[in-house]
């Protein structure tokens, strides 16, 4: 009886199966019918489409296809559809000329959960919100007076970066770059953005380094189901699950946060007798600005708590992300490689003597 009943159960799970199959194959061929003719295609096969092609360095995986079929080719990962765009002037079409165009971002589900949905500013849609987040981060968040503000942190921070390098001399140990400059990024940025010492030993920056690794790693991580329309619906392996999870630790950490920081600005307008004096003594973050848009009542867009905490994750997951480090250490390297000569030629005016605070700025 139960063999007879498993057997029936794995023929209607099967049935179920191909009938996805059929209609996602369906709507896929009449969806292709009135899509516009598409760059140069490698050849995909059914259902994954060219997700065979893909690498672990995703970078030269484009770049051997880019030589293989032109610096524009189309690429069907799954059910999705992407341009791989490989020179620079053809960039700057897509990313400038018509950015309005290809600005919006397609959202995995780790994202969609653990960025809340909608308040994301990264992958939000052009319009109102959009405009809106730029304008506070080009002219509040990122303005000139901000950053001037904040570069005695940066100062602070890049003179204990050099420190630790120089000791590492001294004492003829190797130093690994990488890890170095992922914690001299985290600890300018979250002292920018929260007055939290990243590297510190209490609980709290224990649970932000934590939060944010995970936070990384499940952004990163190949998820089935955000390219293959068939398992859309279908969690096969517990990201939701797991995003969920975290999410739901990230927003307990951060309600905590940003409400220890409402009670502490209260009691700095209660000291000075409901003026901004008390505000002015104490250096404002990036959540002390977002927190004053979000008292405005006429501020131009609905401004809440969600649209706080997206933010302040997606500036974190930035700076935790292994291509952005990459790419700074690149930087470096070629910079370093450019002023070398320049180095050598004034080496007679640098003074010989170790100490620290000489630093050619």
């Amino acid at each position: 009886m139960i063999s007879h009943s498993f057997s029936l159960a794995m023929i209607l799970l099967l049935f179920l199966f191909i009938f996805q199959l059929l209609s996602y194959l369906k709507r896929n061929k009449k969806l292709h019918a009135r899509l516009p003719p598409h760059p140069p295609s490698p050849p995909a096969i059914p259902i994954i489409g060219h997700l065979h092609l893909l690498k672990p360095l995703i970078h030269q995986a484009f770049r051997h296809l880019s030589d293989q079929y032109g610096p524009l080719i189309s690429l069907r990962l799954g059910s999705s559809q992407f341009i791989i765009v490989n020179t620079p002037s053809l960039a700057k079409e897509f990313l400038k000329t018509h950015e309005l165009t290809y600005s919006h971002r397609k959202m995995s589900i780790a994202i969609n959960v653990v960025a809340y949905d909608d308040a994301t500013f990264a992958f939000a849609p052009y319009g109102t919100y959009w405009k809106f987040i730029k304008k506070l981060s080009t002219t509040e968040l990122l303005g000139n007076r901000t950053m001037a503000q904040f570069l005695p942190i940066r100062t602070q921070e890049l003179h204990e970066f050099i420190q630790t390098l120089a000791n590492k001399s001294k004492a003829e140990e190797s130093v690994n770059l990488t890890q170095a400059l992922i914690k001299l990024s985290n600890n300018i940025i979250s002292r920018m953005m929260l007055s939290i010492d990243c590297s510190g030993t209490d609980n709290q920056a224990e649970q932000v380094r934590a939060l944010v690794r995970e936070v990384t790693q499940i952004f990163g991580e190949f998820n089935v189901s955000d390219f293959i329309g068939i398992f859309k619906n279908f969690d096969l392996q517990g990201f939701k699950k797991r995003a969920l999870d975290i999410h739901k630790r990230y927003d307990a950490l951060l309600d905590k946060i940003i409400s220890d920081r409402e009670e502490l600005r209260r009691e700095a307008k209660l000291i000075d007798g409901g003026g901004e004096n008390g505000e002015e003594e104490r250096l404002k973050d990036f959540l002390d600005i977002l927190l004053d848009v979000y008292s405005e009542k006429d501020r131009e867009v609905n401004f809440t708590r969600n649209h706080i905490k997206s933010l302040i994750l997606v500036t974190s997951h930035d700076t935790q992300d292994s291509n952005f480090t990459r790419h700074q250490l690149f930087l470096v390297t070629c910079k370093l490689l450019i002023r070398r000569a320049a180095f050598s030629s004034r080496r007679g005016e640098i003074s010989q003597n170790n100490n620290i605070k000489h630093i050619i700025q």
